[in-house]
């Protein structure tokens, strides 16, 4: 009965901290109008490829912006998917896009709530060990990745475009700050409860932090379905190469 008090108080008490950081209400207003306005620029270039690439050629080479073609037409698409056999690379990049970012949110979770624990040694220094790793370039480490996979046997494997880039700092670091604003309260009560500590991370931790994971999550499955430079570093295999890296040769 005290834990469950207990656990009924914490909530309370992170629900008063939640509406407390509420902005008022004519700030709101002004920022949703700018986030509007903001989406609408964003969206007017994306709208302008996809109604360039729904028009007929004439009207594609036709100068000016061009928001809703008229007449709509799918030659382009059919042209492309029958002559370049598109449905493998697609498969491939859904494949590695999924797969990988499935196992990259899971790690980077998984290392966000062991350095978020106040309690771990050297915790400092961890933290400042991940943020140190998101200071160095991709290009810099290429050929050392690519010998270490080599020397891995992993090279022309979907193995290699999966487990590379697993995990990640910026990723780690998010979900970091993000299990540092839950009350410990909660894994107290939980630890009384008699839950260990993975059934903790995976019912509380995870489940309070939808809005982290759905950020690492969309971010990381773009970073994947547009990336090249590992494809083609890896991979030699033509059969094994992803959507984008088959559109830049076109």
């Amino acid at each position: 009965m005290k834990v469950k008090m207990k656990q009924i108080n914490s909530h309370r008490k992170y629900k008063n901290l939640v509406e407390e950081d509420k902005l008022p209400f004519i700030i709101r207003i002004l920022l949703s109008i700018f986030l509007v306005l903001l989406v609408i620029i964003m969206a007017i270039p994306m709208l302008n490829v996809v109604a360039v690439s729904l028009s007929t050629r004439a009207n594609a080479d036709s100068p000016g912006l061009i928001l809703f073609p008229s007449p709509i037409t799918f030659e382009g698409y059919s042209f492309i998917w029958k002559n370049f056999n598109l449905k493998h690379p697609f498969n491939n990049t859904l494949y590695i896009s999924v797969v990988g970012t499935l196992l990259h949110v899971f790690m980077a979770s998984l290392a966000g709530y062991v350095i978020s624990k106040r309690d771990l040694p050297f915790r400092k220094q961890l933290t400042t060990f991940v943020m140190l790793t998101m200071a160095i370039p991709t290009e810099l480490s290429m050929i050392g990745l690519y010998s270490i996979n080599k020397q891995l046997g992993l090279i022309n494997t979907y193995t290699a475009l999966i487990v590379n880039g697993m995990i990640a700092g910026f990723s780690v670091f998010i979900m970091r700050n993000y299990f540092l604003s839950i009350p410990t309260s909660l894994e107290e009560s939980a630890k009384l409860d008699g839950a260990s500590e993975f059934r903790i991370f995976l019912s509380i931790y995870m489940r309070l932090s939808t809005s982290a994971v759905m950020t690492i999550g969309t971010l990381e499955f773009i970073r994947r379905w547009n990336n090249i430079s590992i494809v083609v570093t890896l991979i030699s295999d033509m059969d094994k190469w992803t959507l984008p890296v088959i559109l830049k040769m076109l």
